[in-house]
């Protein structure tokens, strides 16, 4: 009988029908190359923030925005605010840098005249794409090799990484 007691969560069950030392082995090895993708991303994050003298969290309010403006919807500063875990005085900073540096522009909600909507300008979503390029290309020269079910199936963990991270996160 095994010393191994560990209980193998549904995801670990999936990689591998052998179980065991092998399934730690892969998910180890997931975790750490997302590790590097992590770190390699942050890096080309710094590198596109210091060129256009913006700052990291400048860079994930324009991302935000431009995610919103793709879905169609406005933000207010109160979500945007709560998305990046920012107090109201920093997202009112961050709004108005944002503002004179022509990245993001305000609008009263029609609704309600009291609220404040914003959007990415034009600018920024240009700058979006040109952000955006290097990953969507890396993506694609790792993707070339793979086919429909394969492509399938790295989409499918990635999304579920992404919420079961934005869970955590939330705890």
């Amino acid at each position: 009988m095994s010393m191994n007691t560990s209980i193998q969560t549904g995801a670990e069950a999936s990689l591998s029908p052998c179980g065991g030392d092998a399934v730690r082995a892969r998910r180890d090895e997931i975790v750490r190359l997302l590790c590097a993708y992590t770190g390699e991303s942050l890096r080309g994050t710094e590198q596109w923030a210091a060129a256009h003298r913006i700052s990291g969290t400048d860079v994930r309010a324009m991302g935000l925005l431009g995610e919103a403006n793709r879905a169609g919807v406005l933000m207010t500063a109160g979500q945007l605010g709560h998305a990046l875990g920012l107090s109201s005085p920093a997202t009112s900073a961050l709004i108005a840098r944002l503002e004179r540096g022509g990245h993001v522009t305000r609008s009263r909600d029609p609704e309600d005249r009291r609220r404040v909507l914003l959007s990415a300008s034009p600018s920024a979503q240009r700058g979006s794409v040109e952000y955006f390029k290097p990953m969507g290309d890396a993506v694609s020269a790792a993707l070339a090799g793979c086919d429909e079910t394969e492509a399938a199936a790295i989409a499918a963990f990635l999304g579920r990484l992404v919420r079961n991270t934005h869970a955590a996160s939330l705890r």
